[in-house]
């Protein structure tokens, strides 16, 4: 046997599942079809935004408290910045099911939030503009991550430990044998007693009846001054609009303001499919009318990018083995909202690698619920 376990994709879930596992005193090789950090995933763009009283539902809460203290412990271990707790502010209706569900999580987690009043956001924070009918949920503790230098600081602190490094290198099969699993590679064949699959938005080219789709993403910067600045103590935010649509943003860094919207994006199959930022027509316009309605202080669009999601049929998270196979764990169907959890889910995925439980419940993200429709 080679390895204890094998990585297949070594971006933000993947990088982290390598770190903790080579921590445990694991024999570990990271693989992944191109040099992380890159532009073909998820992860670039330079920051992900790290929210606690979560929209998305409280099952999430602990993961992403968990993943919280590991960004600080990992940035305390090794000297870098990954984290800025600038405050995110979530705007919505005062109806807005994703802000009630974040008032009940910070609520059940006895997380420190300010419940705001349309009027008291605009005293708060001029530039927003909002309907009377619209609330804010402020979360002063949160903010964003450094993606990009997150991913190298892991992959560079595996890299000192030892850890196997095989990049640039595409998996071609996964083959379970009677001793443990085969990974197929244009490199070779290795082979591990555990493997994780964390391959982000191409994990069907080697598992394909998994119930994920790929769709094409872009975020964009656009021009704003020192009003838009964290250091004018101006936070992250997200904004849902009255018909149910959510855009996310960040403080202006250099004049340049990053911003995307959640919903929407293209059904793609293949790598060759996500085409540049600008190849669509409404690739620099999919904003403007937020901007217009909400931020209308931001100017012009300056540059893109395209990203791409890896969504779930429900967008919530699949983080489970295999049916047919309980020595492969696949954490897939992050759904655009996966970064902020990549430390605690490197920690599943490395305790998964010693035979050990996760002491966060994660069974609400088993393959077991698309079974039941």
């Amino acid at each position: 046997m080679d390895y204890d376990l094998i990585v297949i994709g070594s971006g933000s879930v993947g990088s982290a599942a390598g770190y903790y596992a080579t921590q445990a005193g694991l024999k570990v090789l990271m693989i992944d079809s191109a040099m992380p950090p890159h532009q073909a995933g998820s992860h670039h763009g330079d920051t992900r935004i790290i929210r606690h009283a979560y929209g998305e539902g409280e099952k999430y809460v602990p993961l992403v408290l968990r993943a919280q203290a590991l960004w600080n412990q990992l940035s305390a271990q090794t000297g870098e910045s990954l984290f800025q707790a600038c405050g995110v502010l979530n705007l919505g209706p005062d109806n807005s099911t994703f802000l009630q569900n974040a008032q009940l999580s910070a609520r059940q987690y006895n997380l420190p939030v300010e419940l705001l009043t349309a009027e008291q956001v605009r005293q708060k924070w001029p530039v927003f503009t909002i309907p009377d009918n619209y609330v804010g949920v402020f979360e002063p503790q949160a903010g964003f991550l450094r993606s990009e230098l997150a991913i190298k600081t892991l992959i560079k602190a595996v890299t000192e430990a030892g850890c196997g490094i095989l990049f640039n290198c595409p998996v071609t099969a996964i083959d379970p044998t009677n001793e443990g699993i085969d990974v197929v590679t244009i490199d070779g064949t290795y082979s591990a007693k555990k493997v994780v699959v964390t391959a982000g938005t191409w994990v069907k080219e080697l598992l394909p009846t998994l119930p994920v789709t790929t769709i094409r993403k872009v975020f964009s910067w656009h021009h704003a001054d020192g009003r838009y600045s964290e250091g004018n103590h101006f936070p992250a935010f997200t904004v849902e609009t009255p018909d149910n649509i959510h855009y996310y943003g960040f403080p202006s860094h250099n004049d340049e303001l990053k911003l995307g919207k959640h919903n929407g994006g293209q059904p793609i199959e293949s790598a060759a499919q996500r085409k540049p930022f600008g190849r669509y027509a409404e690739d620099g316009t999919e904003v403007f009318d937020f901007l217009r309605s909400y931020l209308p202080g931001v100017g012009v669009c300056l540059h893109g990018a395209a990203c791409s999601y890896d969504m779930s049929p429900d967008e919530d998270f699949i983080i489970d083995t295999l049916p047919d196979n309980k020595d492969i764990l696949v954490v897939t169907g992050l759904s655009g909202h996966g970064f902020k959890f990549a430390t605690a889910l490197g920690e599943v995925a490395a305790l998964f690698a010693q035979n050990k439980q996760s002491p966060i419940d994660i069974s609400a993200f088993s393959l077991s619920r698309f079974e039941k429709n």
